[in-house]
């Protein structure tokens, strides 16, 4: 299995975590599986701090392959493995009340896909219990939701519509326990919940959309940006949580988990 990131048991990160790349939207999944083993931190710290026993006592599993994700865990102290949902993200959003209930669902709906992997899975089924994390990322104009860009023409008519304007960016996240060993309601448990972050770009010129686009940068990014890379100087200002935009909101998570666990502090 491969190691994400290499060396992470002797990595040091201060401040924000440096990622590979990446935006509001994760890299496209096959309908292959992947999986990775990571090897993260020696303790897990942070807010999650008071959840570590508990947590430590789930094989976790990250319902992604976005490389962001995998880092902003990390970062967590968090040792997972990534096993990639096959589901299709085909959700009819006239279905929701807004984009954050569909980023939400669709998220329900990754952790679902790797929970019955998992239970089809006859070496797994005896080793223990999991805690399947996932999420997906949504940016949202004025009620337009805006995913993956198809071309370039389809980058640069997003891109042209969020200039001098704020926008919305839905993460959802969605957080299963899972036994395999028991049987029937006892086997499975799913929680999901949102989070919002409003973000205002600058007036862009014709010329910077034009090249910002050809660096390649935004051809992989909901809303055709990442907010940590290029795409972060058209930003003029965030309101909410700045990881949120990056696709996984670590503040929110943390408490959706510590919910989750029941966990208490822990000396």
């Amino acid at each position: 299995r491969d190691l994400w990131p290499p060396r992470a048991t002797s990595q040091v990160m201060v401040g924000r975590p440096r990622l590979a790349d990446g935006g509001a939207k994760g890299v496209k999944r096959s309908g292959a599986r992947a999986v990775h083993r990571t090897v993260a931190r020696a303790q897990v710290h942070g807010m999650l701090h008071v959840a570590r026993k508990k947590l430590e006592s789930y094989s976790v599993v990250l319902a992604s392959q976005s490389p962001r994700r995998k880092e902003l865990l990390t970062s967590l102290g968090v040792t997972f493995e990534t096993i990639v949902s096959r589901f299709d993200e085909d959700l009819d959003k006239s279905k929701f009340p807004d984009a954050a209930d569909y980023a939400a669902e669709t998220a329900f709906h990754k952790v679902a896909d790797v929970a019955k992997m998992i239970n089809e899975d006859a070496d797994r089924v005896s080793k223990g219990r999991y805690l399947i994390i996932g999420s997906d990322t949504v940016v949202d104009l004025d009620g337009e939701v805006m995913e993956k860009p198809a071309t370039e023409e389809h980058a640069f008519e997003m891109l042209s519509k969020l200039s001098g304007n704020t926008h919305r960016v839905h993460t959802g996240v969605a957080v299963c326990l899972l036994d395999p060993s028991k049987q029937g309601e006892a086997r499975s448990f799913t929680t999901k919940c949102s989070e919002t972050t409003s973000v205002t770009f600058s007036d862009l010129p014709e010329s910077v959309i034009q090249a910002y686009i050809a660096s390649g940068e935004p051809m992989d990014k909901a809303g055709s940006y990442g907010i940590q890379g290029a795409g972060g100087s058209m930003v003029s200002g965030i309101t909410g949580c700045y990881y949120n935009v990056m696709g996984l909101p670590l503040n929110r998570l943390s408490k959706l988990l510590i919910e989750v666990l029941g966990a208490e502090e822990e000396g």
